[in-house]
């Protein structure tokens, strides 16, 4: 390891005692000199100030500030292990304990792709859908999620504020701000703040309210720093890790269990990096930089020389990351969501008002239990009376010592709102039904595909679609959206359920957050049945259904800006 890579680039640099960088004043002022506002109406950037945000970002980061960023990106990286429930999270998913150097290269290959060839770029694309996949197998708050983007903006601008040859211009500032925020939007955060004060903001609060010190804390960053100083001599390791805790404020080294940084190694470790901030700029006038250092143009430990992007991700999770999507000649949509979102109000618009066949995962399953059918029999075999509408006692053959035969549940419907308070309230029994009815609902699938194999479009209605990996029958993913309590609520009215019913319903699916980075549209469905029908139009006229390339497969990775 070399000076080139102390930590993973991911984290970024703590304030020094007394705090340097942006502060809550100097925030604002920078984003109202850059030209933004903090008002709510404030108009989104334009094409032409995305792609200016873009280009700045690439020059910062690949030839003006390379070694200052990825520096700043790194602390980050150990300030996000100060909050117990990312720490907690990583250490439970065994990663940065048991394979911290690939973890480290992982981290700051994506970050760096994205930086080098931008969020709207097709490799930008790839590496969003990458991550959506990795962080969807967990689920990640929307607060945590929001806190990681904002260290990618914060940390840059003060530790170039505080240890850079110069520190970023208002309009600098501006252009990171608009770029992480595209790569959010692009993963499907929501609630992302309007402008770059309010970001700072955010950012500010939740390392003065949830900083806090947790076991998981200092497990990650202990397992982080012995990966990070594995390649230098022994007897120097100590001096280092002290050096690299100097950079740390006091409150971030109490929520890793770390002892305080002292103040003269702190000052004098700022000394330092300023004077080799001032012999780079030297070097940068005397020798202007030739082309770009990104770290993913570096030879990295784990993968050598080069590296392709299906290699990045846990070792034990990369045949299910690396599953293929769709990419056939026809346009097939996956519409899913959790139960009581609105997907069969989609699904309806999307038949009725653009006529686009639907294949409806519920209804073949329906039929699948059919009075008479195998599946129905054997449901009646195994829940006997508990599942009999209206059953008053058991049939004759029990009264007299025997079973019934199979010929007496021939015209017998199950009763479904019976089956369905047995199977949510036992995942054992609902895992049987699922093993029982999945197979006969997958094989109606692939009849009706066939049957409609002229269609250039059609939808798949899937609800467990994420659940059971069912991602490659599809080009696209679109979920159906709204908030927790109007999911609840929706499902109480709907089924008549009482709310600890209602409750176990929900939690036998992924919970929406875990959902939403893993598709590729969200359709908002958190008003009125007119405001889903313009949340649909909205999609619909930023990129038409039909108009897929026949001759081409679909582009896989999810756009959320352009759906």
């Amino acid at each position: 390891m070399n000076g080139e890579g102390w930590i993973e680039p991911g984290a970024g640099p703590g304030r020094e005692p007394g705090g340097a960088g942006i502060t809550a004043t100097t925030a604002p002022a920078a984003a109202a000199q850059a030209g933004t506002s903090s008002d709510d109406d404030q108009k989104p950037a334009t094409d032409d100030e995305v792609a200016a945000a873009i280009a700045t970002c690439q020059r910062l980061a690949g030839t003006l500030f390379p070694w200052d960023i990825t520096r700043a990106l790194e602390l980050a990286l150990l300030k996000t292990f100060c909050v117990p429930s990312i720490a907690g999270l990583l250490s439970r998913s065994g990663e940065f304990e048991q394979r911290p150097r690939k973890r480290y290269d992982d981290t700051g290959l994506m970050v760096a792709e994205l930086l080098r060839h931008g969020p709207t770029s097709a490799a930008g694309t790839a590496v969003i859908a990458r991550m959506n996949r990795i962080h969807g197998a967990f689920a990640i708050s929307d607060r945590d999620y929001l806190y990681v983007l904002s260290t990618f903006v914060c940390e840059p601008i003060r530790w170039l504020a505080r240890y850079g040859w110069r520190a970023l211009t208002p309009a600098e500032e501006e252009a990171l701000f608009r770029f992480w925020a595209l790569v959010g939007e692009r993963m499907g955060m929501t609630a992302i703040p309007a402008t770059l004060a309010e970001l700072v903001a955010f950012n500010q609060a939740i390392e003065a309210e949830v900083f806090a010190n947790a076991p998981s804390n200092r497990r990650v960053a202990d397992a982080t720093l012995a990966m990070l100083l594995g390649d230098w001599p022994a007897p120097l390791r100590p001096g280092l890790a002290r050096v690299l805790g100097s950079l740390l404020s006091a409150p971030e080294a109490a929520a890793l269990g770390w002892p305080e940084p002292p103040t003269a190694l702190q000052r004098a470790v700022l000394l330092a990096l300023r004077l080799r901030s001032r012999l780079a700029a030297l070097s940068q006038r005397l020798r202007p930089p030739q082309g770009t250092r990104f770290y993913s143009e570096r030879p990295t430990p784990s993968y050598g020389p080069s590296f392709q992007l299906e290699q990045l991700g846990p070792p034990a999770r990369l045949a299910e990351l690396n599953r293929p999507r769709w990419a056939g000649r026809q346009r097939r949509i996956g519409l899913t969501g959790g139960i009581a979102t609105g997907k069969s109000s989609v699904a309806r618009l999307l038949a009725e008002r653009h006529g686009l066949p639907v294949l409806d995962a519920d209804h073949f399953a329906r039929e699948a239990l059919a009075p008479g059918s195998p599946a129905a029999r054997a449901v009646l075999e195994r829940y006997g009376e508990k599942v009999r509408p209206g059953a008053e006692g058991p049939p004759a053959e029990a009264e007299l010592g025997g079973s019934p035969s199979p010929t007496s549940d021939a015209g017998v419907a199950i009763d479904r709102a019976a089956l369905g308070r047995i199977v949510f309230a036992d995942a054992a029994e609902r895992s049987w039904l699922e093993a029982l009815v999945h197979p006969i609902v997958q094989e109606r699938f692939s009849a009706e595909l066939e049957r409609l194999a002229a269609a250039p479009v059609v939808v798949l209605m899937i609800p467990l679609l994420l659940e059971a990996g069912l991602e490659e029958l599809c080009s696209e993913v679109w979920l159906v959206d709204c908030d927790e309590a109007q999911q609840l609520g929706r499902l109480i009215g709907r089924d008549q359920l009482s709310e600890t019913e209602a409750q176990a319903r929900i939690a036998a699916q992924w919970p929406l957050e875990r959902k939403r980075p893993l598709v590729d549209r969200l359709i908002d469905n958190r008003g009125s049945a007119q405001a889903l029908e313009a949340s649909l139009a909205s999609h619909l006229e930023a990129r038409p259904l039909w108009s897929a390339p026949a001759d081409a497969p679909p582009a896989s990775g999810p756009d959320r800006l352009s759906p």
